[in-house]
């Protein structure tokens, strides 16, 4: 597994908290052209089917805007007859839920929920419902060589894999830029196990 360092040192630079860390790279991701961005994910989708063969049953978030995107990858996977477990944020009338929850996407029935963030309309699951998935794919701006990522903020995904079944691997989906050599983390952060990028998965905390 090959790894890739940052593209710019200061992104980095373990000085800088979460969120300025967070604002440079929602910046780099906005300044990167739609055929780059297409390329990248066409790749990173790629290589993503070439590990998950095996899988039945992914949980995976369901990408917005200029995030790597995941929503192509989940249809794919839907065709090809596998379960597909998606975070859903709200109540469906626009009201937060207090708790994680998860529902199971068909790639079809889908609402835009909080924060434009795309979810299932389908029964609603509570946060353990995560223990059936065999992968975890998460959202992530930065990761670094220890497996420690810079989410969007809202923790949710620090509060939920704490309750995948033991030994399920997490892969963060960022860019190859993206994986750094150490970003802030507090205690309560849940280290994923690799990276998956355009170039391929790359092992994370060895």
């Amino acid at each position: 597994m090959t790894h890739h360092g940052p593209a710019n040192e200061d992104v980095s630079d373990p000085r800088l908290g979460k969120e300025e860390l967070r604002r440079g790279c929602r910046d780099r991701r906005a300044a990167v052209d739609h055929r780059t961005r297409m390329g990248r994910d066409d790749r990173r989708t790629e290589h993503a089917m070439s590990r998950l063969l095996w899988a039945h049953k992914v949980a995976l978030y369901l990408s917005r805007g200029d995030e790597p995107d995941t929503v192509g990858l989940a249809d794919t996977l839907v065709m090809m007859g596998k379960q597909v477990l998606a975070p859903v944020l709200t109540d469906g009338h626009g009201h937060s839920l207090h708790e994680p929850a998860w529902a199971w996407y068909d790639g079809k029935n889908v609402r835009t929920g909080l924060w434009q963030i795309p979810e299932p309309i389908a029964p609603v699951l509570p946060a353990s419902a995560i223990t059936v998935a065999e992968v975890v794919l998460c959202s992530a701006l930065l990761v670094d060589r220890a497996g420690y990522r810079v989410g969007v903020g809202g923790g949710w995904y620090d509060r939920v894999l704490t309750q995948r079944t033991p030994g399920v691997p997490v892969w963060a989906v960022v860019n190859d830029d993206e994986i750094v050599d150490e970003v802030p983390h507090d205690p309560w952060d849940e280290p994923v196990t690799a990276a998956l990028t355009p170039t391929g998965l790359h092992l994370l905390g060895q």
